[in-house]
């Protein structure tokens, strides 16, 4: 009798445990989609990132303004000069090194508008976030965030066969971690690193949000400074 009631308890946490998993990690992406969404209903943010790639480290730092200006400064290993892009609805300047602003190509520059309002959130219906599993805080240089852990799904078509879900993970499978603020609710860094090597990011964005940040039409043609292209 002793055994039989034991076995029972035994499979009801069982139980318990299974239907809680898929629970858990949709509070965890509903946490991150928050985090997300508050972040976009800044007034704007600073985005500085890191990558590896084929030419070396590239740095980028991107100021976006709500709801749609952005200033984009990239530097890299094979170019260490600045180029910088700045973006106002759907017109776009650009230069070298500090030299004169030229209009961007309409089709460039559109294209680049399209990236930006991705980003911002005006194009996010019907995007697919993935799945978050929380890792609870972690520290940060010195601080405390709280950390999402999603798959990095790669694209194209998916494995639907019987116990696919359930197969092993690899360690070093690709991985996107998001670091949010416990405090305000905003994201504050995000990385895509492989599982076992968190450490060593592949690529590494950080975000602040300056009360006085801003994004003006630079003195080129086209861009008066009083009034900007907002509306094309």
């Amino acid at each position: 009798m002793m055994e039989k009631q034991t076995m029972r308890r035994l499979l009801t946490a069982m139980a318990l445990l299974i239907a809680a998993g898929p629970a858990a990690h949709a509070a965890c992406k509903d946490e991150v989609a928050t985090a997300l969404e508050r972040q976009r209903k800044t007034s704007g943010f600073r985005m500085k990132t890191k990558m590896l790639s084929e030419q070396g480290l590239v740095d980028m730092t991107v100021d976006y303004v709500l709801p749609n200006r952005m200033r984009q400064v990239i530097t890299s290993t094979t170019e260490p000069k600045p180029v910088e892009t700045v973006i106002i609805g759907r017109d776009g300047w650009s230069r070298i090194d500090g030299e004169p602003w030229r209009p961007m190509h309409p089709q460039v520059a559109d294209a680049m508008a399209a990236q930006m309002q991705e980003t911002l959130g005006e194009n996010q219906e019907g995007a697919t976030l993935g799945d978050f599993e929380c890792l609870g805080k972690i520290p940060v240089q010195d601080q405390q965030f709280l950390a999402y852990q999603g798959e990095n799904v790669e694209p194209g078509p998916q494995n639907l066969s019987p116990g696919a879900a359930e197969k092993p993970k690899l360690p070093d499978r690709p991985v996107r971690v998001i670091y949010v603020d416990p405090t305000t609710g905003l994201p504050m860094r995000s990385i895509f690193a492989r599982a076992d090597k968190l450490d060593k990011p592949i690529f590494e964005a950080t975000y602040t949000y300056p009360a006085d940040i801003k994004v003006d039409a630079p003195p080129a043609p086209g861009a008066p400074v009083d009034k900007p292209a907002e509306k094309k």
